[in-house]
């Protein structure tokens, strides 16, 4: 079934066609949650309220094939919320890395967690401007115009932040990179 009928189908109250949402866009929203929030109860609770209220308002959604920008903008608002009003009270040096997908026991598994807490901290010292920008764009594969019209700006602005997120990113990341390939690992 296509997106935009479910979500219609959505907007006429069929509560199992609400349950297809959450399973389509479910993990993506814990990840991206995870992503901007490092926190794993956190961003469950960010998750959680994000479909509360796309359930409350879904009906007022007037194009139903822009529901995944619609989404992310109820989700990184709420996202944004949840962690400033977090961080008041948790201390950010009190950090739960915990990975949301299987990993297997080998070193290959073991290399990969590591590269993914690199990417993480990576990510962690950059602006909520820039973080949100390649959060969006490298783990939701979303294009700079969908990205745009999540955050309300213009494209050339989203271009802008994308490329001094890579450039801090690749700054942070270099070194842990080179690094490790000499030590036989490899990022790829």
């Amino acid at each position: 079934m296509e997106d935009k009928e479910l979500i219609e189908r959505c907007q006429r109250g069929d509560a199992a066609g609400f349950s297809q949402i959450y399973s389509l866009y479910g993990k993506n929203a814990l990840g991206t949650a995870y992503l901007i929030s490092g926190h794993k109860g956190i961003a469950e609770d960010i998750v959680q309220e994000a479909f509360i209220q796309c359930f409350l308002c879904i009906k007022k959604l007037q194009a139903p094939e822009a529901f995944d920008v619609w989404f992310y903008k109820i989700l990184l608002r709420t996202g944004r919320r949840m962690v400033k009003k977090h961080n008041q009270v948790i201390s950010v040096g009190d950090r739960n890395i915990e990975d949301f997908s299987a990993e297997s026991g080998s070193d290959s598994g073991l290399h990969k967690s590591e590269t993914r807490m690199e990417v993480r901290n990576a990510l962690d010292k950059l602006s909520l401007p820039l973080k949100t920008v390649a959060i969006l764009y490298y783990y939701n594969d979303m294009t700079v115009e969908e990205i745009a019209k999540v955050l309300g700006c213009f494209s050339g602005t989203v271009k802008s932040r994308l490329h001094n997120a890579r450039k801090k990113l690749y700054g942070e990341l270099n070194g842990v990179f080179y690094d490790n390939q000499e030590e036989g690992f490899n990022i790829l």
